[in-house]
């Protein structure tokens, strides 16, 4: 590969849509059991070193993130958009990414998460009229622009009138949303400022300080953990500086600050895949080099696991060089399926969720804590409860039965997106 930046118009890759489908129903299958207590070990988390393959979700998501973000800047640039507008755009969809996190960490207390909604809406007045920070040049963009700074003046007066109850609430400020919305980020900033090869150092680079940093830096005394987990007491340690008790309740948070570093890489990875099919090497070539490349990284992520174990919840050096291996070997397979040979009637579900993907994760996880919210049977039951009780935990073997309604509920949602998918219906941030 070169460093020829130069912007072409991009094909959409069906590939990648059913690849990122698959993912997201691979999210909502592992975050909405019937129940916690009973679930196969490969959907759930291992426990700290090792992996299964709920481990491999997010990573596939980020390295999906990074794939597309080529596409998408490939497509603006090629339209003339200016880099200053495209920034502006990433720095409208980062804010909104992570808001919407926050929210689903904070719903449905409406007094919480008041503030973050203004913003996303202020925001969505600010850029329906470009440039966002102009003043406007007709009646009607000038309204627009007032609106957007009243909501958005009004979300930090609210926040900043009610930050106790904000201090109090121990909201949880990390998340997956949050990570992905910071992953885009840098990412971006790195796609539009460095050449194919300064994004490989970049990856490299970020992956290697966060070795060093790890395995050379030590916490201060006095942060508890799990003997077991003591190695990540620095990561505890930052995040304890920069977000107090706004953390998961299992130490040390996953999506946390330091940890972060790594998942850039893992984004990157992505984005030198991205790289690599816009080349205009034939669709053979393409999906060798996928393979070529994720086994290459299979063995050097094994190769790292003894000085730097696969661990998903630091996000350790040898889990991003693995996953990323992985993620390379599952696009290169729906690849040669979807692009290369044409079959594509079994990917059709997959599509549904892929080219809705954000809205589904929120709005699943929004319906998901609903269900723990709602009570029936004299107020005393869960809905959530109820329906696994007696829709399924009535007939199935316990296990069976969480599957079962896991599987439920992402049929449930597909129904939803199938019309959207068919009327071209497309949710975007």
């Amino acid at each position: 590969m070169n460093d020829d930046t130069v912007a072409r118009p991009s094909k959409r890759l069906v590939s990648l849509d059913v690849f990122r489908g698959i993912t997201i129903a691979g999210m909502i299958l592992v975050n909405n059991p019937g129940s916690w207590g009973n679930i196969y070990k490969p959907l759930g988390h291992a426990k700290w070193n090792g992996w299964t393959p709920t481990d491999l979700i997010f990573p596939f998501f980020l390295f999906i993130v990074g794939v597309a973000l080529t596409y998408s800047f490939d497509k603006r640039l090629a339209q003339g958009q200016s880099r200053i507008r495209l920034f502006e755009q990433v720095v409208r969809r980062t804010v909104i990414l992570f808001l919407l996190g926050v929210i689903l960490a904070g719903f449905p207390n409406w007094r919480l998460i008041g503030p973050y909604l203004l913003v996303i809406v202020g925001m969505g007045f600010l850029f329906a009229h470009e440039p966002p920070l102009s003043l406007g040049k007709t009646a009607k963009e000038r309204g627009a622009k007032t609106v957007a700074w009243v909501l958005l003046v009004g979300a930090v007066l609210y926040f900043a009138l009610d930050f106790g109850y904000f201090q109090q609430s121990k909201i949880r400020i990390p998340g997956v949303l949050q990570r992905i919305a910071l992953c885009y980020f840098v990412t971006s900033i790195i796609v539009m400022y460095a050449g194919v090869r300064g994004r490989a150092l970049w990856a490299v680079g970020l992956a290697s300080a966060y070795w060093i940093i790890y395995k050379g830096v030590s916490a201060p005394e006095g942060v508890a953990l799990p003997v077991e987990r003591a190695a990540a007491r620095l990561n505890e340690w930052i995040d304890l500086k920069i977000f107090g008790q706004h953390l998961y309740s299992e130490r040390p948070d996953p999506e946390g600050l330091l940890s972060t570093l790594p998942s850039i890489s893992t984004t990157l990875i992505g984005v030198l895949t991205g790289n690599w099919l816009h080349t205009k090497r034939d669709n053979l070539q393409k999906v060798t080099g996928l393979f070529f490349m994720g086994n290459l990284l299979l063995v050097l992520g094994l190769c790292l696991n003894p000085g730097f174990p696969i661990n998903k919840k630091i996000w350790s050096t040898a889990y991003v060089v693995f996953t990323g291996g992985m993620a390379l070997h599952f696009l290169a397979m729906c690849y040669w399926l979807i692009d290369v040979k044409g079959f594509k009637r079994w990917a059709a579900p997959f599509l549904a969720y892929g080219t809705n993907p954000i809205l589904v994760f929120f709005a699943s996880g929004i319906l998901g804590r609903l269900f723990y919210r709602i009570k029936v049977g004299g107020g005393d039951i869960a809905l959530k409860t109820w329906l696994y009780q007696n829709l399924f935990a009535s007939w199935a073997e316990p296990k069976n039965a969480s599957l079962a309604y896991a599987l439920t509920y992402i049929v449930f949602w597909l129904l939803l997106l199938i019309p959207l998918y068919r009327k071209r219906i497309f949710i975007k941030i």
